[in-house]
């Protein structure tokens, strides 16, 4: 699989909440690096990230550029969809919402070892009116 196809097929499996799929992706070392969680999360805590923000928005990852240096692969994008679900303690409130965001990983035998995503979390929260604009 190349780092493309790897990419399209991480966030396939997020989009389609394919969680199994995701699991077999993810190293026994898998480390989860973001701007919403203090401290690198496990495999187990990430993939619990992941419901809960498939369970709160409805939508798809589009990746526009993705550049490639040995076992690191990075790709840059944009999420769009609707706020679905109760988040943060906020109700569904079926706004829509987008985002752009920066993924960095070091795949290792076909697994992500070390993960770092990037995006602005204030964004979504301005987006579904949880804070003012």
């Amino acid at each position: 699989m190349t780092p493309k196809d790897f990419i399209t097929t991480w966030f396939a499996h997020i989009d389609g909440k394919k969680f199994d799929g995701l699991k077999k992706l993810m190293d026994k070392e898998h480390q989860f690096n973001n701007p919403m969680a203090p401290a690198p999360l496990n495999a187990e805590q990430h993939l619990g990230m992941m419901q809960m923000m498939t369970a709160s928005f409805e939508g798809k990852h589009h990746v526009d550029k993705v550049i490639t240096e040995g076992e690191w692969v990075t790709a840059r994008g944009r999420w769009a969809g609707k706020h679905t679900g109760e988040f943060n303690g906020m109700a569904a409130t079926g706004k829509q919402v987008e985002f752009s965001w920066l993924d960095m990983m070091h795949i290792v035998n076909g697994k992500v070892v070390e993960e770092y995503f990037e995006m602005n979390p204030m964004s979504i929260m301005t987006q579904i009116g949880a804070v003012p604009a």
